[in-house]
């Protein structure tokens, strides 16, 4: 029996949607504003295959996202998956086809990512990507670029309102080893601080005994260290070794770096910002959009992945979710309009007419034509049906009509300057 090209649930399984019109003419924009960005900041777009092996694609991704990754064979029987980022493939390429390029490396990439996700607003099976990545450049002042950068993406993108968090692996990290949890423990601390919950920390903490009160009372804190720059002073009192006060250090001079940059109303810091990628070693970072639960970007400095493929680099990037990008900009009181042609001609035949439409598309205007022979009536019933501000109807030989919403005119029909001149009103 044949396939059939529809299930029971509908024409599309869950998880991926179709596009039309004003939404993907809004898609579009963002992503030409984003490359404009981008290009401005001089970097360059790379382009990244869809599935690569499993191996690759899974190398320190985070249990989390190794669990949504989609996989399948080929032929030859190999495991193969659909990226579920953007990052490690990156990676791959940085370390097996550019490690002898002049560093720093500053690349940019769009693409659809694909990890088996319950399916709610802003979250789908396939999504899109947009990102940089800022390869062979250590320290502050390459974090503060790359934070800088996603600031100016999210304005480029037309979201009024957004707010980036920061924080540092190493904060967290340190934490848990002056804590000297076992492993069991530890992960559920950072489930626990990643879901913000000071119930279940205040349950965990009492199940480790001999922990003196400055560990307990460092660890209680997490949750309330949160805020602007200044949040990152008092930080310091709860720090119980190196690790968390080079954490602490490392922000400061970010948070004096993004002070020049101009966007220290766009961050703040939150040092229990944990997440489910453990290929991330220094800060860490997330955007987030009034009324809507997940984050538009998320971003860090990876300096061990490029590693794992090739001569080790510090890196440093971020990625856009520009599905969720659209949802906030809608929910934030943006409409997306398709953009309409600039006129909608009639032109019956009229060889004139359309060396007339050829000539004015290449000066920019864009043309519709009429290919039903409408009357001059329904002509300019469809153009407004569509928004087009004027339609011209060829009658005969003779002459020609211009309409717009302010009335009409009768023209010589080799005078075509006046059909770009008539003022839309």
């Amino acid at each position: 029996m044949p396939d059939q090209p529809f299930s029971a649930d509908g024409p599309l399984p869950e998880g991926v949607r179709d596009l039309l019109f004003a939404d993907a003419a809004a898609w579009r924009g963002i992503e030409s504003a984003l490359r404009e960005t981008w290009t401005a900041w001089g970097y360059r777009e790379i382009i990244l295959p869809t599935f690569e092996y499993a191996a690759t694609l899974a190398t320190d991704v985070g249990a989390e996202i190794d669990a949504e990754m989609y996989r399948f064979s080929d032929r030859h029987g190999r495991t193969l998956a659909l990226r579920p980022d953007m990052t490690i493939p990156t990676a791959r390429v940085v370390a097996t086809r550019l490690f002898d390029q002049a560093m720093p490396l500053r690349l940019s990439y769009v693409g659809s990512v694909y990890r088996y996700e319950p399916p709610r607003a802003g979250r789908q099976h396939e999504f899109t990507q947009a990102g940089i990545e800022l390869i062979g450049a250590p320290g502050s002042a390459a974090d503060a670029e790359v934070v800088g950068l996603a600031v100016a993406a999210l304005r480029a993108a037309n979201v009024p309102q957004f707010r980036i968090t920061i924080g540092h692996v190493g904060f967290f990290n340190g934490l848990v080893t002056a804590l000297a949890l076992p492993d069991r423990l530890a992960a559920r601390l950072r489930e626990a601080v990643d879901r913000k919950s000071e119930a279940e920390i205040a349950a965990l903490i009492s199940q480790a005994s001999g922990l003196p009160s400055i560990a307990r009372n460092a660890t209680m804190a997490l949750l309330r260290l949160s805020g602007p720059a200044g949040i990152l002073k008092e930080a310091e009192g709860f720090c119980l070794n190196a690790a968390m006060l080079a954490a602490i250090v490392e922000l400061q001079s970010l948070a004096e770096l993004l002070a020049a940059y101009g966007v220290a109303d766009a961050v703040s810091y939150d040092l229990a910002e944990v997440r489910d990628l453990g290929y991330y070693t220094g800060i860490t970072f997330e955007g987030f959009a009034p009324g809507l639960g997940f984050p538009l970007v998320s971003g860090g400095r990876y300096d061990n992945l490029i590693g794992h493929f090739g001569p080790p680099k510090p890196a440093v990037g971020w990625a856009l979710t520009v599905d969720r990008v659209i949802l906030a900009r809608e929910l934030q009181g943006i409409t997306h309009a398709e953009p309409p042609p600039d006129v909608l001609l009639s032109a019956r035949g009229c060889p004139g007419c359309m060396s007339w439409a050829a000539a004015a598309r290449g000066r920019g205007l864009r043309v519709e034509v009429d290919l039903l022979d409408l009357t001059a009536g329904d002509l300019w019933s469809a153009a407004k049906a569509r928004g087009i501000p004027r339609a011209v109807l060829h009658h005969n030989p003779e002459r020609l009509t211009v309409r717009d919403a302010g009335g009409e005119s009768e023209i010589a029909p080799d005078d075509w300057e006046e059909v770009e001149r008539w003022p839309s009103r």
